[in-house]
């Protein structure tokens, strides 16, 4: 997969997701970040223990609305 995220949007996203009180929207951004950095949606949904069809979900999310 190709980057899809500009280097200020990955530091953005760093830095919101220290501060993340909530481990589902902490999860959405580290996979949102894996799937930038070139991990396929199984090896994201293996790391994160969810389905690799969540995955699929929250970059679609991201991708039409952001977070």
């Amino acid at each position: 997969m190709n980057p899809f995220l500009s280097e200020k949007t990955r530091i953005e996203l760093k830095k919101v997701h220290k501060k993340e009180p909530h481990r589902h929207h902490a999860d959405r951004i580290k996979a949102i970040l894996l799937l930038d950095s070139g991990w396929s949606y199984e090896e994201v949904a293996e790391a994160l223990l969810l389905d690799d069809q969540t995955i699929r979900n929250y970059e679609k999310l991201y991708k039409d609305k952001g977070f």
